[in-house]
């Protein structure tokens, strides 16, 4: 059962495990969650020396990342201490080419050290490098606190939609998709989903009130669905 949700008068929202915060318009949505990473990301540094982020790459959670590029409220942002992480990377013709929005996006406008923005590679072993990686990185913290500390995907994401559950590594290749393993992603602190409009509407609906659709079970984490009032349009309670 997940914990209680944060609703409207008059809104229903779907069963979802874990914490919906559920917000009027588009723009609440993302200030919401804008602000979820914020705090967390000066609470990790104070903690811990650093900021573990892995983000999705998608065009609904673009106005996320223009948030955190512009808004006053949120340009305190430690990223000189962040290490950034890419969720998954496609192959074939477009290989890289998410890393390059990524770039675009947050990197460079954010400027993140170069040694702490981590993309993903697209050769043979780009998987178990990646992971290889991770585990290096990760590895210079206390044992116990050696995991992502946010993992921020779209309704859309594909990892999401992955059908390479219960693997043990932290990244791998399926279906010409190299992406974080869900292992790592639910060792997060925080698994935020951000889904507005029609088209979360759509998702949610399909999958509504089953709690494993999505695949994310957080271990020691808290995972939360920030969502406005469109995207829980037609959702039962």
């Amino acid at each position: 059962m997940g914990e209680p949700y944060e609703l409207a008068p008059g809104v229903n929202a779907p069963e979802l495990p874990g914490r919906v915060v559920l917000r009027e318009s588009v723009e609440e949505t993302l200030d919401a969650a804008a602000s979820e990473l914020f705090v967390l990301s000066l609470d990790c540094v104070r903690a811990f020396g650093d900021f573990h982020l892995a983000l999705s790459v998608s065009p609904s959670l673009e106005g996320l990342f223009q948030r955190l590029m512009v808004d006053p409220k949120f340009r305190s942002l430690p990223w000189n201490r962040t290490h950034l992480w890419l969720a998954c990377e496609t192959l074939g013709e477009s290989g890289g080419a998410l890393g390059r929005e990524l770039q675009e996006l947050v990197i460079q406008q954010a400027g993140i050290p170069e040694g702490q923005a981590h993309l993903i590679p697209t050769e043979d072993d780009a998987a178990d490098a990646y992971a290889g990686e991770l585990r290096e990185t990760l590895a210079w913290r206390e044992p116990g606190h050696d995991r992502l500390d946010a993992s921020v995907l779209a309704l859309d994401d594909p990892i999401t939609g992955s059908r390479a559950v219960g693997s043990p590594e932290l990244a791998l290749l399926d279906d010409g998709v190299i992406r974080l393993s869900r292992r790592l992603i639910n060792a997060s602190r925080l698994i935020g989903v951000l889904g507005t409009g029609a088209p979360a509407s759509a998702r949610l609906g399909s999958r509504a009130n089953d709690s494993h659709a999505f695949g994310l079970e957080p271990v020691g984490g808290e995972l939360k669905w920030f969502l406005d009032h469109a995207a829980c349009a037609g959702a039962s309670s």
